[in-house]
């Protein structure tokens, strides 16, 4: 009797055992797929990315050989609008030394 309850039970442990592992097999297959995929799409990310970039890098490194400055809108714009920020930051300057020379002179 006790033999038959523990063949049983082994037996029914060895089902479970036998159905989990397929599971996981099942599982770890769906994982393997989803990261390959990851993988390749990274892969393929930085492939394009550096062929682009490639391709961007020899047309300005042509352009430098040549010796000619390509000409740029929004650094043009950025150029002006910093000289003229000095321009009037200095102006500000001035009128506040100013203003400190006109206070310290009506003081004495």
């Amino acid at each position: 009797m006790m033999k038959e309850e523990l063949l049983k039970q082994s037996e029914e442990l060895e089902q479970t055992l036998e159905k989990q592992l397929q599971l996981f097999k099942q599982d770890s297959q769906v994982y393997l797929k989803v990261g390959g995929l990851a993988i390749i799409g990274g892969v393929l990310a930085v492939y394009t990315v550096n062929q682009l970039g490639g391709k961007r890098k020899k047309k300005v490194a042509k352009k430098k050989k040549k010796g000619k400055k390509p000409y740029s809108f929004l650094g043009n714009l950025r150029s002006r609008l910093f000289w003229m920020l000095v321009g009037v930051g200095k102006a500000k300057l001035m009128e506040v030394v100013m203003a400190q020379v006109g206070n310290e002179e009506e003081s004495n």
